[in-house]
């Protein structure tokens, strides 16, 4: 078991190092993806069952397409542009991106979701779920980069983190630093 103080410090690190911001891109590109194969999917397969261009539009593909792809298509391309800045020790494009995502939920308040009632669960999953790893990851960045932890413990609790797994951290220790 790492002591808190360096488990601390090796995940500054990590949670700051391209390596993680490439993961988080990867998460938040599989999300867009299932986003559009989710779209693709409904607009080819039509319920049948029920009179769904009466829907409202916030709960119809086409609503979606207005409100949310523009949106998730500019998170990625600023997050492709903030892992390219990161690794040139230049923090403030990823800091902007992933703050932004903390709001993203209430953004996305105002869009129904009756559609995805008639998507496939394996594509729903891959929109919600990388999602949800890619918001756990910003929300790490973020607090990181901007120094934004409420305490400085707040970083070593994994119900704000989530799961960590310390032979990963161990990769983030340095030459003079021990376990």
């Amino acid at each position: 078991m790492i002591e808190p103080e360096l488990k601390k410090k090796l995940l500054e690190r990590m949670f700051a190092s391209p390596e993680y911001i490439e993961q988080f891109v990867g998460y938040l590109d599989k999300a867009v993806e299932g986003l559009h194969e989710s779209l693709e999917w409904f607009e080819n397969n039509p319920p049948q069952d029920v009179d769904w261009e009466s829907w409202h539009i916030a709960d119809t593909p086409e609503g979606w397409r207005i409100k949310a792809v523009p949106n998730f298509e500019r998170m990625l391309r600023s997050a492709r542009q903030g892992l390219e800045n990161a690794k040139k020790g230049d923090y403030q494009v990823i800091e902007g991106l992933t703050g932004s995502m903390m709001g993203l939920t209430r953004d996305m308040d105002v869009l129904g979701g009756k559609w995805w009632d008639y998507v496939p669960k394996e594509l729903d999953d891959k929109f919600f779920n990388n999602l949800y790893k890619a918001r756990k990851m910003a929300s790490n960045i973020w607090r990181t980069v901007g120094d934004y932890w409420k305490t400085p413990e707040s970083i070593l609790k994994e119900n704000i983190t989530g799961p960590i797994d310390e032979q990963e951290l161990l990769k983030y220790l340095e030459p003079h630093e021990r376990p």
